[in-house]
């Protein structure tokens, strides 16, 4: 059971939620939450299903949030971008069907995505591996993305650091994770309601090592040598975990929904106030 902050080091914390025995707990230095559950620092595991992808949540489900994403971002009629952990290639596949003028590359750990990607959606430029052996040469990105990527990784600074390193100057890291504060809401109300149950979906103690905040994710970015970090607010993705049925379309609406009312506080707090159930963060490289 690891008790030491990912950020900063320290070792004092406060339990904040208990996962069918996995503590989650807060640095009392610094703020950051994290699992105390030890997971490998590259772990390979997570497109193993051998039963088969769901393609309608990691492709027809990610597809607003990916054209959002576009069209917000990718103004310029031509660039260079890098998706990090692109899993089956969806976004990269978005890019060039949107955006032609954009070269778009993925990098993968596991293999049997990335066979998927080259063999399905027929990405020869989607590579196996983890990016930091990559030898990309430095400065060549105009975009770099991690979609659900960082809250996987235990030790963060190495892979934050290399991927400003491969950043040009202007250019930004997107980084896309859970809203913790609003998640551990939403985790206690679920246990309230109906107890904690064994398999059920509440902080994914086992899978969310870092459990990110828009001030702990500033942290990391400062750390990392960014110069800045702005946050957006995209279109969720249009699928519920684990529903399926009549559940599932209400669950989608009011998924949608609590987007709408989540984006229409950040605009009249005039972006302080952020409870969408998702960070997106913009990494600013001067």
């Amino acid at each position: 059971m690891n008790q030491t902050c990912y950020l900063c080091g320290s070792q004092k914390n406060k339990t904040l939620f208990v996962e069918n025995g996995i503590q989650i707990v807060r640095c009392l230095n610094c703020s950051h939450a994290f699992s105390t559950y030890e997971q490998d620092e590259h772990y390979e595991g997570y497109w193993d299903d051998e039963t088969g992808y769901d393609l309608d949540w990691w492709d027809v489900a990610h597809r607003d949030i990916y054209k959002d994403f576009v069209g917000k971002f990718l103004s310029a009629p031509k660039g260079k971008i890098l998706d990090v952990g692109c899993g089956l290639g969806f976004f990269v596949k978005t890019i060039g069907t949107t955006r032609p003028g954009w070269e778009a590359v993925g990098y993968e750990i596991s293999e049997k995505a990335v066979k998927f990607a080259r063999e399905k959606n027929g990405l020869k430029q989607v590579f196996p591996g983890i990016v930091q052996d990559s030898g990309l040469p430095k400065e060549s990105f105009d975009i770099i993305t991690l979609w659900d990527v960082i809250e996987h990784i235990p030790k963060p600074h190495s892979l934050i650091q290399y991927l400003f390193g491969l950043l040009k100057p202007g250019g930004f890291l997107f980084v896309q994770t859970p809203n913790f504060p609003v998640q551990l809401f939403k985790a206690k109300l679920k246990v309230a309601l109906k107890g904690m149950q064994e398999g059920g979906h509440y902080l994914e103690a086992k899978d969310h090592i870092n459990d990110y905040t828009e001030k702990t994710l500033g942290l990391l970015a400062e750390q990392c040598g960014f110069s800045s970090v702005e946050f957006s607010i995209l279109k969720p993705i249009a699928s519920v975990s684990g529903v399926s049925g009549p559940k599932a379309k209400l669950g989608v609406f009011l998924k949608k929904a609590f987007y709408y009312g989540t984006l229409m506080l950040w605009y009249l707090t005039f972006k302080q106030v952020n409870l969408n159930l998702t960070l997106f963060a913009l990494l600013r490289k001067k």
